[in-house]
C-alpha cells in the first residue's frame, strides 16, 4: 500500500511539474544567481517566420554571439511563437541553453525540453506578453535587463502580428503591461519596422532608460545579434548606449538598403513632450486659415517620409527633425518655438543612422495627417497622442484638411505658367499619362522647379520614359506609374511605383522603390511588400525584395476621374514575368497616345492641369503633337479632338 501511495505522489507531482509548461504561475522561484546581463526577447514570428523563417534566422545569430558567453554574465530568454510554422504555435519560452539543443538538427520548434509552451496561446494578447515578462522578472534576476520586441511594426498603430490570430499588440496593450508587471528596464528594443517615432518613445519612457527602433521599415535579416550579443558577452559592463550604438552600427552595415536606426535616451522624451506641447498651441491657429494650413501640410511634405504607399495614398509617418526645420523655413515667425523642440530632439536621439538610400533622418518621427482622418485620429486614442497642446493643433488640421478642396489657380502667357502660390505652398510637377481606352492613366511625375522669376515651363517631351523590358522579349514588359519621392544622400533619385508581387507563394502588393543616378545611370530596384488588415492599417512587411528572374509583377497607374471625390483610381497598366535580361529602361515608349502636362496641388488633395500636350508614338517614333488647355478623356485621340491643333512632326 505505501509503495502505491509512494508512486502516485510521484505521478501527481510529474503532472504538476508538467503543468507548469501549460500555464505560467504568478510567482516564480529564481532558477539561478543573480546575472550581469539578462537579454529577454518577445519573438512573434507570423509570417516573418512561416514565409522567410526570419524568426529562425536571427535565432541563430543569437546563439553564435552567446557561444562563448559566461552564464553568469549574461543570460538570454526567448518567447517565439504566434506563426503557422509547425512548431512556432501558441508561444514557447526557452533560454540560450534549450534553443542550442533545440538548434541541433537545424531547425527551432521541434523541442520538448524548453521552459514552457502553450500551443494555444496568442502573442497578440496583452495576457501572454504579460505572462513572459513576469516568468522572466521572476525567475532570472538580472543587475540589467534588455527588452526586446521582435516583429512587424506599425508605429502609433501597433506592435507585432501573431499570424494564428491576426492580433496586434497596440502601444496601450504593451503600456497596460509594463505597468502591471511593475519592471522597469535599462534597454527597450524593437527590432520592428517604424517603431522609431515620437508615439512609441512617449509611451515606452516610463519603462526604460534606452529605446533602440527605426523610423523606417526594416529588412527581414534584422539587426546582428551575433555581434552586438557577442559584444555584451565580452564586455557585461558595456553601457546600454554603447550597446545600442553597436546595434546600430551592425545593423547599417547589412547588405540590406533603405534603413535607419536610432538610439534615443528616454529620460529626455518628457523635455522634448513638453516643448511639442507648447509649439503645438503656437501652431493651433495656422489651423483656422487655408493658407496656414497649407503651409503645414507643406512641411508634411517635405521630410523624409516613412511606410509610404500610394494606393492607400501617403505615408504613416515622417521625420521629426526635417519636419520641425520644414515649419521654420515655411513660418519663421515660429522659430524660436522650433529651434527649442529641435534642440530637445538632438539631445534625446543619442546616435542616430541612415543608409544612402533614406533621405537625411534625425533620429524621431512623428504622425503623418495623410492616412489620418478625424475618426481614424478618435479610434487611435491615446497611441497616437504626444500632448493636449499638440494633439489639439493635429485635430484640428485633420478637420480643415477635410473641407479644404480648393486647388491652384494655374496661369498660362506664352508657354510659360504662373501659380497663385504667394505662400509657397503648392506642391508642381511635370506629369506624363497613356490616354487609350477613352482613359488618362498617370504613368509618371518629376517635381517641378520654378524659375528665378516664380514661373514654371514645362520641359521639352521626347517621349521617353522609364519601365520594365525584357531585353530577349521586346513583347515582355510593364508600364510602371512612377512618382517622384526625393533625392537620396547618395545622388539617386528615388521614384515608388505601386505593384502586385508574385513569387512562389508569395502574392502581395508593395512599393516597389526605384533608384536613378543621374550621373552613373546605375539604378536600384527594391520592393517591400505590404498588406491592408481587415480594421484598414497598413501593414507593412520586413522585407527588402530586389525582383528576379520567375518573379511576377502587375503595376498600377492613378487614372484620371474628375468626377470622383478623390480625383481617380488605381488602375493595372501593365504586367510582366522578371528574367534575367529584365532590365529598367529609359526609351521611347511603346506605340500609343500620351499626355504630358503640369500638374500643381494643395497638399495631396486634387490639384489643377495645364499646359497639357498629347503625343502620337508610332513605329518608335513621336507622329503628332497637340496642345490642349485641359486634361480629358477627350484627349484619348488626338485626331478626333477639336480643342487644339494636330502638328504633324
Amino acid at each position: 500500500m505505501e509503495s502505491k501511495i509512494i508512486l502516485l505522489l510521484l505521478f501527481l507531482l510529474s503532472v504538476i511539474s508538467s503543468g507548469l509548461c501549460d500555464e505560467p504561475a504568478d510567482n516564480f522561484e529564481p532558477v539561478a544567481d543573480e546575472v550581469d546581463n539578462l537579454l529577454a526577447i518577445y519573438m512573434i514570428g507570423g509570417d516573418l517566420e512561416s514565409d522567410f523563417q526570419a524568426g529562425t534566422y536571427n535565432i541563430a545569430e543569437i546563439l553564435d554571439g552567446y557561444a562563448s558567453a559566461n552564464t553568469s554574465d549574461l543570460q538570454i530568454v526567448v518567447a517565439y511563437g504566434g506563426s503557422k510554422t509547425p512548431g512556432w504555435e501558441g508561444v514557447t519560452y526557452a533560454t540560450a541553453e534549450e534553443l542550442m539543443k533545440d538548434a541541433s538538427d537545424g531547425v527551432i520548434g521541434n523541442e520538448q525540453e524548453v521552459s514552457f509552451n502553450d500551443p494555444d496561446a496568442d502573442m497578440g494578447s496583452q495576457e501572454t506578453l504579460k505572462d513572459f515578462l513576469t516568468f522572466v522578472n521572476q525567475t532570472y534576476p538580472a543587475k540589467r535587463t534588455l527588452l526586446i520586441f521582435w516583429d512587424h511594426g506599425s508605429g502609433y498603430e501597433g506592435f507585432g502580428l501573431d499570424e494564428v490570430y491576426d492580433s496586434q499588440l497596440a502601444l496601450s496593450d504593451i503600456k497596460q503591461v509594463l505597468e502591471t508587471t511593475g519592471t522597469t528596464y535599462d534597454f527597450i528594443g524593437f527590432d520592428a519596422c517604424l517603431m522609431g517615432s515620437l508615439e512609441v518613445a512617449r509611451t515606452m519612457e516610463p519603462f526604460g532608460k534606452i529605446m533602440v527602433a527605426s523610423e523606417e521599415t526594416e529588412p527581414s535579416t534584422g539587426w546582428d545579434y551575433k555581434s552586438w550579443i557577442h559584444a555584451v558577452s565580452e564586455d557585461p559592463d558595456i553601457s546600454s548606449e554603447e550597446i545600442g550604438t553597436v546595434i546600430v552600427d551592425t545593423f547599417m552595415n547589412r547588405e540590406d538598403s533603405a534603413k535607419t536606426l536610432s538610439v534615443i535616451n528616454l529620460s529626455k522624451i518628457p523635455d522634448l513632450v513638453q516643448v511639442m506641447d507648447n509649439l503645438g498651441t503656437k501652431l493651433d491657429p495656422y489651423t483656422q486659415t487655408s493658407q496656414g494650413y497649407r503651409s503645414i501640410g507643406k512641411a508634411y511634405q517635405i521630410p523624409a517620409r516613412y511606410g509610404k504607399d500610394n494606393r492607400e495614398s501617403g505615408e504613416t509617418s515622417v521625420d521629426l527633425k526635417s519636419f520641425l526645420e520644414a515649419v521654420k523655413d515655411q513660418n519663421p515667425d515660429i522659430s524660436d518655438e522650433v529651434n527649442s523642440a529641435i534642440s530637445l530632439l538632438d539631445e534625446a536621439v543619442l546616435y542616430t543612422k541612415n543608409d544612402e538610400y533614406v533621405s537625411e533622418s534625425g533620429g524621431l518621427s512623428i504622425m503623418s495627417p495623410s492616412r489620418i482622418t478625424p475618426e481614424i485620429y478618435q479610434e487611435l486614442g491615446d497611441d497616437a497622442r504626444i500632448a493636449s497642446g499638440w494633439d489639439a493643433f493635429f485635430a484640428n488640421l485633420l478637420e480643415i484638411a477635410g473641407q479644404d478642396t480648393e486647388k491652384p489657380v494655374i496661369s498660362e502667357t506664352d508657354e510659360t505658367f504662373s501659380i497663385d502660390d504667394p505662400f509657397g505652398t503648392a506642391s508642381v510637377y511635370t506629369e506624363y499619362y497613356i490616354c487609350e481606352d477613352d482613359q488618362m492613366i498617370l504613368i509618371g511625375d518629376e517635381l517641378l522647379e520654378a524659375e528665378e522669376d516664380g514661373e514654371y515651363q514645362l520641359p521639352d517631351w521626347d517621349g521617353k520614359w522609364f519601365y520594365l523590358q525584357d531585353n530577349l522579349d521586346l513583347n515582355n514588359y510593364a508600364l510602371l506609374g512612377m512618382s517622384y519621392d526625393s533625392q537620396v544622400p547618395e545622388g539617386s533619385l528615388l521614384f515608388t511605383s505601386e505593384i502586385d508581387l508574385i513569387r512562389g507563394t508569395l502574392d502581395t502588393a508593395a512599393v516597389l522603390d526605384i533608384y536613378i543616378n543621374p550621373e552613373s545611370g546605375k539604378n536600384r530596384l527594391v520592393a517591400t511588400p505590404y498588406t491592408i488588415r481587415e480594421n484598414g492599417e497598413v501593414q507593412f512587411s520586413r522585407q527588402n525584395l530586389e525582383l528576379q528572374p520567375n518573379d511576377t509583377i502587375y503595376s498600377y497607374g492613378w487614372e484620371i476621374q474628375e468626377d470622383s471625390p478623390d480625383g481617380g483610381e488605381w488602375v493595372e497598366i501593365g504586367g510582366m514575368t522578371v528574367s534575367e535580361d529584365t532590365t529598367l529602361t529609359y526609351d521611347i515608349l511603346p506605340d500609343s497616345f500620351y499626355a504630358q502636362a503640369m500638374y500643381a496641388e494643395y497638399d495631396d488633395n486634387p490639384g489643377n492641369y495645364a499646359g497639357v500636350k498629347v503625343f502620337r508614338i508610332e513605329n518608335g517614333e513621336i507622329t503628332g503633337v497637340e496642345s490642349n488647355s485641359t486634361l480629358s478623356e477627350e484627349t484619348s485621340d488626338p485626331e478626333e479632338s477639336t480643342s487644339g491643333e494636330y502638328t504633324n512632326q
